[in-house]
């Protein structure tokens, strides 16, 4: 599937060591799978048909839209909190019949949507030890 490879090298380009895709298609379902860096290959879940399920769930062209969110762990620890910083990443996926288009989300525009209350536009709390990349 056009994109789909180029999306997945896209993921696996921000996992140093670990990180956690969450998938939400347009019809809310949500799918989680852990990345982990082994050498120079990146593996899927737990289970060895982890990947082929993942990539079956974001390449179907049954949903025309989604969103992704990457959360990397990195080796740095913030000095306040000694947690490991996180960097997340965000994505809006749109999925056609035969091919897979995405387009990374700003910073900016990342920061807005995780830090804002969906329902009632309010700010919701900062989380401690987050890079919005």
């Amino acid at each position: 599937m056009l994109g789909l490879d180029q999306f997945l090298q896209e993921l696996e380009s921000h996992c140093p060591k670990k990180a956690i895709a969450t998938f939400l298609n347009s019809e809310g379902e949500c799918f989680v799978v852990d990345l982990t860096r082994e050498a120079d290959k990146v593996k899927y879940g737990y289970d060895r048909r982890a990947k082929a399920l993942f990539r079956k769930k974001i390449g179907q062209g049954c949903h025309p839209y989604g969103s992704l969110i990457l959360r990397s762990f990195t080796a740095e620890i913030d000095h306040l909190t000694h947690l490991p910083y996180k960097e997340l990443r965000g994505y809006i996926l749109k999925s056609f019949d035969d091919h897979l288009e995405f387009e990374k989300l700003s910073p900016e525009m990342l920061f807005a949507c995780q830090n804002t209350d969906a329902e009632t536009g309010e700010p919701l709390p900062l989380e401690q030890s987050v890079r919005y990349c």
